[in-house]
């Protein structure tokens, strides 16, 4: 029996907020004008209902679609539900950021439910037939029922769903009569009636606060829209259907577990799109996933058909495929594909509240939007429930072949090579364990016949380290995972034809969202796709990391060291600063003693901390231990020989960063909830938010760092620009991303000198002198002796840009039309590599080599500090200077650029040499500008290291704080 999950204080709430109080939240009746809104039609007609089971009505005081139910009153349905009828279980899967319970209902007959345990075994078996002869697997799967996943409103403000949610679980759990009760001795029907409470919550209201005296049909008023930060996002302003395969967010953690548990063979995701449009669902269009199985493709087709059918029968219109494609995996439908069940999408127009005007002058009513979500469901467990002994057969046929010796993915491993950076290889693997992959370790270095690079070179008999993570692709979720780990996949010829013919007509991308994800690139994690399977020595990896040193207070330590090669120690930084305690960092790996650290490691000195009231040994080592690390205590401040002592210079003190994140007006929502989830959860850090549009109002003197996230529209004002330049002059750090970088980057902003590529067709050689010189610091080899050492004028002394002069430009005009074609190419998403100032500190933690998700159109030029280029320069055998796009590449020197997914060579000329994070000083301060997110969707832990560095370390390090007497 499972637990009731409904504590009291939720019951009581329930009572309080009963369907007296349900209906006076709607408002009066409509006005004579609107009458016509009413819709009456039923949902299921010809259906009789167990009247011991509460309809929707009698628990809202409303029924389904009259107008969208708050979170609480829709579990106020589903614990009446599962007190009423012996078809229905509840279950608590997971809690959101604001504490609010996400749930599985579970619907099948009693005689399924005496035996759930064994179904979900047997499925599970199923799944991973590994010692299972296919004889006993059909035997097996002839007794057990299907299995679907229903889940509706994943964006919060697309409420539908969720409402369309309520009257299919009445339906399935008080339905009488042969058609309901077949169902569900053949399918256990799970439901997620709303999988981002928090969203939901918030938009409604939002709705609540719009609401009139009068129905308002006007879709673009705001009892329709809302306002920042709208209601498509959880609290941290997250999409969630781009969440599964990146696991970041415990709503989406708890739907993986909860799926890995019961095995479905249908997942439906129930959404909404424009008002004035009408209705989408599944089959997608090309390009779709290459691991997608030919079963899945032709199924897809069968659940289309026969939802279209139903969809007829009501008089509906409808339509499949044309702005909906297949590539990403990390929608509901689609990981649902990748795990073998049929992946559905629904998009209904939004009719939210009362309602909407369409273009032909007819109002469509909510309560039709739900009535359409309602049908489709019942539509596909009709398909499945028919089709359900096929539908099994190539579920475990598939599965079959993924272990087999003889298949598609049985001679391929992925290897994750060591790294120092504990924390970050401990979030990757925790990933891959959440999604549910086999992982290994290589107990003793080994030889791989052949091995390929995140950067597509190939090598023979390649070495890779013992300790190296392994993962073979042979295994039960072997489509999974070969979509998430393969470093490129390539969209196929015909849809690839078909998006360069649109773009060349001016129609923009036909991609919807990225066209690269791999994760141990997102992870900046370097990694080799290995032929063959496991050597000998691979050996299970152990269930949990190694745990850090236990820590011991030393008080009679010179100083306590933190390493730094861990993300987490920038955490760490942060609270001990808040804590009182004065932290240096090293610019330059160091050895004390017997212990050796990384660039970065953090020092604490007592010399510095001499004013510290509590005892600074524990503070040192409790803090450390909740970032997972360990304070190690030395006894000496002197490296031998040339290597950094304690006193000097290359130990840096740093300043208590006072952040505050700037918000509203134009920010995007995905941007500003990636730095505060960042901020928060990651690196556990005090800060404020601010309101973008007030920000030439506010006392900025309470702050030395302010971050402006991405902008997706507006700009600062002469008055904001102003006070953000007196600030910065006076010792601020002032980090710009995305869309705010290229404000700050326009002509007419005097806070940078940092500009768009697009504006500065006339000032080319400038910037191209900057990379060539940081080309020849980065590779410049020794004259020869007779050159150096020579008594008269007259050596080899040309400046590195000189080849490049022979090279002619066309004219600035011509220029311009050659960017304006380019910048049409620029990706959607795809993986670049770039080059990372290794001595830099916003580069700490960051290798040479940093894979880089490129999603825009901007391309900021800079000849001011650029720890870190798009394109990473290698030999080559060219013998002469050429250009790529705008930049001139040196002889014997070609540019890496491209890593994964879908890059144009138009795009890939604009790109080669942009800067991707820059830093200049401006008076006692400094402004840091980002191209591109580094945080983007809480999921690139490589990028996000730089941010960090930025964000803990620039008071410090860029920025010079007064002495105060």
């Amino acid at each position: 029996m499972q637990r009731n999950p409904f504590p009291a204080a939720l019951l009581l709430a329930a009572a309080l907020t009963g369907p007296a109080a349900s209906a006076a939240a709607t408002g009066p009746p409509p006005s004579t004008e609107l009458a016509g809104l009413a819709y009456d039609r039923e949902f299921f007609p010809g259906t009789e209902y167990d009247p011991a089971v509460p309809a929707p009505l009698d628990c809202l005081g409303f029924r389904p679609g009259d107008r969208a139910a708050f979170p609480h009153e829709i579990e106020r349905c589903l614990e009446a539900w599962q007190e009423a009828s012996e078809r229905v279980t509840v279950a608590e899967y997971a809690r959101s950021y604001e504490d609010r319970a996400l749930y599985m209902v579970t619907i099948t007959s009693p005689a399924n439910h005496a035996r759930m345990a064994e179904i979900r075994a047997g499925w599970r078996r199923l799944a991973d037939p590994r010692g299972l002869s296919q004889a006993d697997g059909e035997r097996l799967a002839e007794g057990l029922p299907g299995t679907a996943w229903l889940a509706y409103s994943i964006h919060g403000d697309e409420t539908s769903g969720s409402d369309a949610a309520l009257a299919v679980i009445h339906h399935l759990a008080a339905g009488r009569g042969t058609d309901v009760e077949q169902l569900l001795e053949r399918l256990v029907v799970i439901v997620d009636p709303m999988q981002n409470p928090d969203g939901r919550h918030r938009f409604l209201q939002q709705i609540a606060e719009h609401r009139g005296a009068h129905p308002n049909v006007d879709n673009q008023s705001l009892l329709h829209a809302g306002y920042w930060p709208w209601g498509r996002t959880n609290h941290y302003g997250f999409d969630l259907n781009r969440d599964w395969i990146l696991g970041v967010n415990p709503e989406t953690r708890g739907r993986i577990r909860a799926i890995g548990e019961v095995t479905p063979l249908l997942v439906v995701d129930a959404h909404e799109m424009g008002s004035l449009d009408s209705y989408l669902f599944s089959p997608p269009r090309e390009p779709r996933n290459l691991h997608l199985s030919a079963a899945a493709r032709r199924w897809g087709q069968q659940f289309a058909r026969d939802q279209a059918r139903a969809f007829d029968d009501n008089g509906w219109v409808y339509y499949s495929g044309e702005w909906n494609e297949g590539w990403y995996p990390g929608y509901t439908d689609a990981f649902g594909e990748m795990r073998g069940a049929v992946g559905i999408l629904y998009e209904q127009a939004r009719f939210a509240e009362d309602g909407v005007r369409r273009p032909e002058g007819t109002i469509h009513t909510y309560r039709e939007a739900v009535h359409r979500q309602a049908v489709s469901s019942l539509a596909n467990l009709r398909t499945l429930a028919a089709n359900l002994p096929e539908l099994k057969r190539d579920f475990a046929a598939d599965r079959r072949q993924a272990v087999s010796a003889e298949g598609p993915y049985a001679d391929r491993t992925f290897a994750v090579l060591p790294t120092a950076n504990r924390g970050r290889l401990a979030r990757f693997v925790d990933l891959l364990r959440l999604l549910g992959f086999e992982l290994y370790e290589a107990g003793e270095e080994f030889t791989a016949a052949t091995a390929v690079d995140q950067l597509g070179r190939s090598q023979r008999r390649a070495p890779v380290p013992a300790g190296s993570l392994l993962i073979p692709n042979r295994q039960p979720l072997a489509r999974l995972l070969a979509t998430m780990l393969e470093f490129d996949q390539r969209i196929p010829e015909e849809p690839l034809r078909r998006e360069r013919t649109e773009i060349v007509r001016g129609e923009g991308s036909t991609i919807y969202d990225l066209t690269a994800w791999n994760l141990t690139m997102l992870y900046g994690l370097e990694a080799l796709t290995l032929s063959g399977g496991l050597p000998p020595s691979a050996v299970p990896l152990a269930a949990a990391a190694p745990a850090a040193p236990a820590p011991t207070p030393t008080p009679d330590a010179v100083a306590w060291v933190i390493d730094g090669a861990d993300d987490a120690s920038l955490g760490v930084a942060g609270r001990l600063m808040e804590r009182g305690v004065e932290v240096r960092v090293a610019r330059r790996p160091f050895t004390l003693g017997e212990s050796s650290f990384a660039r970065a490691s953090l020092v604490v000195l007592p010399i510095d901390n001499r004013g510290f009231t509590g005892d600074l040994a524990a503070t040192v080592a409790a803090t450390a231990t909740e970032g997972h690390l360990a304070a190690v205590a030395v006894a000496t401040g002197l490296g031998e020989g040339d290597l950094p002592d304690l006193g000097g210079g290359l130990f840096v003190r740093l300043e208590r960063p006072r952040i505050a994140l700037a918000g509203r007006g134009g920010a995007s929502v995905y941007d500003f909830g990636s730095i505060w989830h960042l901020l928060d959860q990651r690196l556990g850090l005090r800060h404020s938010h601010l309101d973008l549009d007030s920000l030439g109002d506010e006392d900025l003197r309470r702050y030395n760092v302010l971050v402006l996230p991405d902008r997706w529209f507006g700009e600062l004002g002469e008055a904001a620009t102003a006070a953000l330049g007196s600030w910065v002059e006076a010792g601020g750090t002032l980090v710009a991303i995305g869309g705010s970088a290229a404000e700050l980057a326009a002509d007419e902003s005097q806070l940078s000198r940092v500009r768009l590529l697009r504006d500065v067709q006339d000032e080319l050689d400038r910037f191209e002198r900057a990379v060539l010189r940081e080309h020849l610091a980065a590779t410049e080899t020794l004259p020869a002796a007779d050159e150096i050492w020579r008594h008269t004028a007259g050596g080899a002394a040309e400046p590195p840009w000189s080849a490049a002069a022979e090279l002619t430009r066309p004219s600035a005009e011509e220029l311009e039309q050659q960017d304006r074609w380019r910048r049409q190419f620029m990706p959607q998403g795809a993986i670049l590599a770039a080059r990372v100032d290794p001595d830099h500190w916003l580069g700490f933690g960051a290798g040479e080599l940093l894979p880089v998700l490129y999603r825009g159109s901007r391309v900021l030029m800079s000849d001011v500090e650029t720890p870190v280029r798009i394109g990473f320069p290698e030999p080559a055998g060219n013998d002469a200077v050429r250009r790529v796009g705008w930049l001139a590449v040196p002889a014997g020197r070609q540019l890496r650029l491209r890593m994964s997914g879908l890059l144009w060579p138009e795009a890939a000329a604009r790109l080669a040499g942009g800067a991707l994070v820059t830093r200049e000083r401006r008076g006692r301060g400094q402004v840091i500008l980002f191209a591109e997110p580094p945080a983007f969707r809480g999921s690139t832990p490589g990028t996000e290291r730089l941010l960090a560095n930025a964000l803990v370390l620039g008071p410090g390090f860029g920025a010079r704080a007064p002495i105060h007497p």
